[in-house]
């Protein structure tokens, strides 16, 4: 008894220092093709955040069987055709498919071109770099570890790649570009296309693979979110965190029946107004995550979706599979439009264009005031320091009228409005408030404390 309990103590033991041993990754440098300056830079990032011990090298003759038995992830910064021989090839890959990880930086994917099941690997082939400017990355998948951190996405300088030989099939989608923020013009861009992953993951047999197009200069591997990501992603390759790699399906977006209207009720439906929030409601509305806008910063792109109305982008507050949340901008114009939702395939709904559709949201109000917080409220013009409605609602209270004070969008928020009215003297409560705006008649009740 006494010797089996010794065994199963030395094993738990075993184990718990197993566990407490710093993961290691071999992250190799080497460069057969274009050397990036920001190389060195990226070995120092990458180590300074203790999470998993790096081993850096420009040695390709440590990608073998016996070497890599010491490490539990692979990372390559690397260019051309690596000088390693098909036994190399074959371990390499017996190594990923074995159960450890596999990473890849910006050019790791201009490496190995008459190597086809490295493409596999890795995910993707470079095919250029139209644009070197700053660029805004869009979160797709904020469940994944390497993402967590990130928010809805961020602004960065970058060297921007796209790619051949890709396939959402294949890969999980992470991180994207956020084309509103780029010349889809530009010379040598792919043709046609306005979906351009960036960050992706997915299995490789037992194995794991991440990969990200970014790190072309040493300003990205100094900033605080590229490295958290990086330093995450490791953590996720190297097996000591989990998160999900399957690829998502493939869906073209849907729109439930009749459900497409302003955000604060919706009617009416099917009918949309210049300045206006929205609400779309339906399915495959985004690829399968969920996110919001930081507060007062909508974004042209969110949790992998874009959508256009008239033509014109919209930016977005809120997005998931179920519900986008999008503001109609004040440019927008007609009686019919088009509601395009990408995500990224396109599916679209005709809807119909008014001056105004007014919607309450709530409304704060004391016994000498109220106000109203709406959407719908149509165009606006410029009185001193204020944008104020063109058209003037009328309220009552109690049957009596409440002069309005002010008439026009909230200071600082996007698509919101408030209407300031004074309470009729002598007014008794609880009350029925009701707006009139636009031809459009509201009530909500009053019991102010």
């Amino acid at each position: 008894m006494r010797c089996v309990c010794r065994i199963v103590l030395a094993e738990m033991l075993l184990a718990a220092m197993a566990e407490a041993q710093p993961k290691r990754v071999l992250y190799l440098t080497h460069s057969a093709g274009f050397r990036h300056d920001s190389i060195p830079v990226s070995v120092q990032g990458l180590g300074a955040g203790g999470m998993v011990e790096i081993v850096a090298t420009e040695d390709v003759g440590m990608l073998n069987a016996a070497t890599l038995r010491g490490f539990d992830a692979v990372l390559f910064f690397t260019s051309g055709e690596l000088p390693v021989t098909e036994q190399q090839k074959r371990d390499l890959l017996e190594f990923v498919r074995s159960g450890k990880g596999f990473g890849g930086v910006h050019s790791a994917t201009d490496t190995f071109y008459t190597w086809p099941e490295y493409g596999e690997l890795i995910g993707a082939r470079f095919n250029g770099h139209p644009w070197v400017q700053p660029v805004r990355f869009d979160i797709e998948d904020p469940e994944h570890p390497a993402m967590k951190g990130l928010g809805a996405g961020f602004t960065k300088l970058e060297e921007v790649y796209q790619f051949r030989e890709f396939s959402r099939e294949r890969v999980r989608v992470l991180m994207t570009l956020d084309t509103a923020s780029v010349d889809l013009g530009a010379a040598g861009v792919n043709p046609g296309t306005e979906d351009f992953p960036l960050t992706w993951c997915r299995r490789y047999g037992a194995g794991r693979v991440f990969y990200s197009a970014l790190g072309h200069f040493d300003s990205t591997w100094r900033d605080a979110r590229f490295l958290g990501m990086m330093q995450e992603a490791l953590l996720w390759l190297t097996g000591a965190v989990d998160g999900e790699a399957m690829p998502r399906p493939i869906r073209r977006p849907s729109f439930a029946p009749n459900t497409i209207g302003n955000s604060a009720t919706l009617t009416p439906r099917g009918t949309i107004s210049p300045g206006s929030l929205i609400s779309i409601y339906g399915s495959g509305l985004t690829p399968g995550g969920t996110m919001a806008a930081e507060a007062g910063r909508p974004s042209a792109k969110l949790a992998g979706t874009t959508v256009k109305v008239g033509g014109v982008r919209a930016p977005l507050l809120y997005a998931s599979p179920g519900q986008v949340n999008a503001y109609v901008p004040l440019t927008v114009r007609g009686t019919a439009l088009t509601i395009e939702v990408a995500a990224p395939e396109k599916a679209a709904a005709e809807v119909a264009g008014a001056e105004a559709t007014p919607g309450i949201f709530a409304v704060t109000a004391t016994r000498e005031w109220a106000i109203l917080w709406a959407t719908g409220l149509g165009a606006v013009q410029a009185s001193g320091e204020f944008q104020v409605t063109t058209l003037r609602p009328q309220v009552t209270v109690a049957g009596a009228n409440a002069p309005v004070l002010y008439s026009g969008l909230a200071p600082g928020w996007l698509g919101l409005y408030q209407v300031n009215v004074a309470m009729p003297p002598g007014a008794a409560f609880p009350a029925a408030l009701v707006f009139r705006f636009g031809g459009s008649e509201s009530t909500v009740t009053l019991r102010p404390e």
